[in-house]
This record gives C-alpha cells, sequence and structure tokens, in this order.
C-alpha cells in the first residue's frame, strides 16, 4: 500500500499536473477545494478512514494528506 503514491496519481488526473511530490502545495496544483474533498473521498474509501472538515482545512502539502492517512491506518 503505497499512499503517496496513490495521492499523486489521483492528483495528477484531477488536475493535470505534472510532476507533483511530497512537498508540493495543494494550491498550486490549479484544483478548487471541491476537487480535493472529491480526492480525499476516494482516498477514505479506499483506505475505510474519514477525516473531519477540521483536518481537511488543515492539509497545505501533498504530504500532509499522506501523513493524516497513514496515522489513521
Amino acid at each position: 500500500m503505497n499512499v503517496l503514491k496513490d495521492f499523486i496519481e489521483s492528483l495528477e488526473k484531477k488536475s493535470n499536473a505534472k510532476d507533483v511530490k511530497a512537498e508540493t502545495e495543494l494550491r498550486n496544483l490549479g484544483i478548487d477545494s471541491l476537487d480535493l474533498v472529491e480526492i480525499v473521498m476516494d482516498l477514505e474509501e479506499k483506505y475505510k478512514i474519514q477525516f473531519s472538515n477540521d483536518e481537511l482545512n488543515n492539509f497545505i502539502t501533498v504530504n500532509d494528506v499522506v501523513k493524516a492517512v497513514e496515522s489513521k491506518l
């Protein structure tokens, strides 16, 4: 299970961004908050976890999301 790889693939599909890295800021990917919520919901479903709205608001970088997912596994 590779959370970083899964999340980056989802982000690249949704944003058409290339070379997304762990330190990439989500706001620099050209996706809006609804897109991000949809991507995170896919991760929640895949990994059988759930995030609160407060947690979602704290996601700044790709790695923030990955760490949050991994902490719930």
